[in-house]
């Protein structure tokens, strides 16, 4: 119970860091740091950041509809749990750039779609913290927080339904997440108007 207690704020980052930091190590040293090896990172670090980002995305969802201590947990600690999710993307370009490292470029075509996306991640990442924020401004940083978010999860929601065929255990699981989800976050406000009326 105590170590629950104790993974809040700024310790859930680095804690994430430590176990996506092991997995992708773990990868390498068993697969090799090849072709194959970087391209199961790649898949690796795209479902912990899934998994990460739909943490973020529904704790307040869930937290206005369930409330639980480990709903108040996650939207206590959103913003670390989005930090987190910028913490397993960056595996992820890490991975993607060693791909194209060790095929020397031929396994990658330009992106725009990803390329924009980590640009959202960037921005978001940098607004997270106060001076930033306070910098553009709260109707700004709603905009970009919010047009990022939902970006994120029509990238992780198309691209997860397509790999659905190669592996039904995983990307199924993560699919069906990803669209209630969503569902919870466009429920939970009627949800509370209706419980304060």
């Amino acid at each position: 119970m105590a170590g629950a207690k104790s993974l809040q704020g700024w310790n859930i980052v680095g804690f994430s860091a430590v176990v996506i930091g092991t997995m992708v190590a773990v990868i390498w040293l068993v697969h090799g740091i090849d072709e194959q090896g970087m391209r199961i990172a790649i898949r690796a670090t795209a479902r912990s950041s899934c998994v990460l980002f739909l943490c973020a995305f529904v704790g307040s969802a869930l937290h206005r509809i369930w409330s639980t201590p480990l709903t108040a947990w996650l939207l206590k600690n959103r913003r670390y749990l989005g930090l987190s999710f910028a913490v397993s993307h960056t595996f992820h370009a890490i991975a993607i750039l060693g791909l194209w490292f060790v095929t020397s470029g031929s396994a990658l075509k330009f992106d725009p779609l990803g390329t924009l996306g980590y640009i959202f991640l960037i921005a978001m990442t940098v607004t997270s913290f106060k001076r930033p924020a306070a910098w553009i401004g709260q109707p700004a940083w709603k905009i970009l927080h919010t047009t990022g978010m939902h970006y994120f999860w029509l990238g992780f929601t198309l691209e997860f339904s397509l790999r659905i065929s190669q592996s039904m255990f995983i990307y199924l699981p993560l699919s069906i997440l990803l669209v209630v989800a969503m569902m919870l976050r466009l429920v939970a406000p009627r949800i509370q108007t209706k419980l304060a009326s």
